[in-house]
């Protein structure tokens, strides 16, 4: 009775009818291959993972990979392709060109672009913090990827200044004129774009009262 190919004996016939953009790799455990996973790098690092799953001897899946990142996956961007393993390889690699390839390059592209405009708001968002910090003596600051809080306790009163990605919201309470002052001007040095009514600027009140 012949012998059904496992994954690691696919993977290199495969990879060259994929045209050898496509290194292979058998899996390893230490120095141990496995037979029964393997694995696709192209040339610009995208990566398929090829494996036979105990639950399903016979068949192949084929799913594209992706860096670690919070992008919000859609239905159907991460969907494998399933294949029969005693097709030709180069029928397999055909189906994996036509169903799989265009889709991951696709979705790994927008995974990339999320995951460096997450890497630039984090920083901002630090920058950010860092900056109100220093203008607030005597305040606590607690970031979380692209999320800060500003607190400071003024007993009687209160500042919190919350940073969520490019949006910033400010609350005080009971807190004196030159606190606010100082907070608005903090804020304001890295968002030029800052509307506030003219009274919060810290300007004289007699300024806004009408002559009769």
């Amino acid at each position: 009775m012949e012998q059904r190919p496992t994954v690691a004996d696919l993977v290199y016939p495969i990879a060259l009818a994929l045209g050898g953009v496509w290194l292979p790799q058998s899996g390893y455990v230490g120095v141990t291959e496995l037979r029964h996973v393997a694995t696709l790098t192209h040339v610009d690092g995208r990566q398929l993972h090829l494996s036979e799953s105990w639950d399903d001897p016979g068949h192949m899946h084929v799913r594209g990979a992706f860096p670690a990142t919070d992008y919000p996956f859609r239905k159907g961007e991460r969907d494998s392709v399933r294949v029969a393993m005693d097709q030709d390889p180069a029928a397999i690699a055909a189906l994996i060109s036509d169903e799989l390839i265009p889709r991951h390059r696709g979705v790994h592209e927008r995974v990339k672009r999320h995951n460096r405009s997450g890497t630039k708001t984090r920083r901002d968002v630090k920058e950010a913090a860092r900056d109100i910090t220093e203008w607030l003596p005597g305040s606590r600051t607690r970031i979380e990827g692209t999320k800060a809080q500003i607190s400071m306790n003024l007993e009687p009163g209160e500042v919190q200044v919350r940073i969520d990605g490019h949006v910033i919201d400010i609350s005080v309470y009971d807190a004196p004129r030159v606190v606010v002052d100082t907070v608005l001007l903090a804020v304001s040095r890295f968002l030029p774009d800052l509307q506030t009514p003219a009274d919060e600027r810290g300007q004289p009140e007699e300024e806004h009262v009408s002559s009769s």
